[in-house]
């Protein structure tokens, strides 16, 4: 009677070794390879590039009392979510009088409105 128990275990114990196996390989083959990539050499030189998101500057200024969101998304630091707070911000309360005013649109502090003064205009 006490080999049948102890081989009853063994087989429990073996089922759960081989579950834990397989569940433990399964999970690891559904990941991505680990990429490695070296530091440069002291000698060589690193270039960094500052990217603006989402939208990039258009060619021109663009006039924020006449801009839809399309345009307005164009702007450095304004994505669609913002572009339309700028519309709707127009719409509510008459047209900017001057660039700074912008300030005022939730979503755009001090650091985004110094970034848009090179690139927008509040008239003709």
């Amino acid at each position: 009677m006490k080999k049948r128990g102890i081989s009853a275990l063994f087989v429990i114990v073996f089922l759960f070794v081989a579950f834990s196996v397989g569940l433990f390989a399964g999970r690891n083959l559904n990941q991505t390879p680990i990429q490695i990539s070296t530091l440069p050499s002291p000698t060589e030189s690193i270039s960094i590039q500052e990217t603006e998101s989402p939208g990039t500057a258009p060619p021109g200024p663009v006039n924020i009392n006449t801009a839809d969101v399309s345009t307005l998304d164009t702007l450095p630091g304004i994505g669609p979510v913002i572009a339309q707070r700028i519309v709707d911000h127009r719409e509510n309360y008459g047209p900017f009088n001057y660039p700074e005013q912008l300030i005022e649109v939730d979503g755009i502090g001090q650091k985004t409105l110094e970034k848009l003064l090179d690139y927008i205009t509040v008239g003709g």
